[in-house]
């Protein structure tokens, strides 16, 4: 399985950072923040080879993108369908988006699969069984297991995430902010970069990829690392267009 970081900031863009947004192998999206499919498109992504959106929940940093994938398909003449599969309001959000754009029926000729799920349902995405699981967030946020690959969303510590990644290879797991803001942090539904490590401890995993950095720590970088570091040794911090082998 390859991942490739199409934004691994968070809450909004910064001149480094796209939001929120995953490639998995060429024909699967987790997210799709802001800037996320210019850096597809950098990448070299095919948007004719995209068939499923995985979305965590309906925040903008994690969504807003899905207008630019879906026109750049319609510009390019798709006409298979997609699949779209997220917490409830999914449907209802991405077919007000496509009307009050004014998207023309004629541009769009692909039709659009939703499905709605409940955090701890099982899905079949490609040749994958997804188990998904409950982050601890404002709005519902449901966390993705996709083979050996665990996904947060956004999240406050959480042991039902813990369980749902128990033992897999690479945890991509947000990290709001540094050890001294936890407090608030978790308040409004996020970790630190040290309890993100934390859960990488309990659920036994191989590695953690640190995920949606804000711009207000695009220059404390190092100190998120290494707030993490104390606790679990193989961490590291996402940039734009990386790309895993896991």
């Amino acid at each position: 399985m390859k991942v490739v970081v199409l934004g691994s900031g968070g809450s909004a863009e910064s001149a480094n950072r796209a939001c929120s947004s995953y490639l998995i192998n060429s024909n699967i999206i987790l997210d799709a923040g802001p800037g996320s499919y210019r850096n597809f498109l950098r990448y070299g992504g095919n948007p004719l080879k995209i068939n499923y959106f995985l979305i965590t929940h309906l925040h903008g940093d994690h969504i807003f993108e899905i207008g630019a994938f879906l026109w750049g398909m319609s510009y390019l003449a798709r006409v298979e369908p997609v699949t779209i599969i997220g917490p409830k309001g999914v449907r209802e959000s991405f077919e007000s988006f496509i009307k009050y754009a004014n998207t023309p029926k004629t541009f769009m000729r692909f039709d659009i699969e939703y499905q709605e799920i409940e955090p701890g349902e099982k899905v079949n995405v490609d040749n994958f069984e997804v188990i998904t699981g409950k982050g601890r967030h404002t709005i519902t946020d449901i966390a993705y297991r996709i083979g050996p690959l665990c996904y947060t969303g956004d999240t406050a510590p959480s042991e039902d995430i813990v369980e749902l990644c128990k033992k897999a290879s690479l945890l991509i797991h947000e990290a709001s902010g540094l050890t001294e803001n936890e407090e608030y942090l978790n308040k409004v539904g996020h970790s630190s970069g040290r309890q993100a490590a934390l859960e990488a401890v309990h659920a036994n995993v191989k590695r953690l990829l640190l995920v949606h950095i804000p711009p207000a720590l695009s220059t404390q970088t190092s100190k998120l690392k290494s707030e993490a570091l104390k606790v679990f040794k193989e961490t590291s911090i996402a940039k734009d267009l990386l790309e895993i082998e896991v």
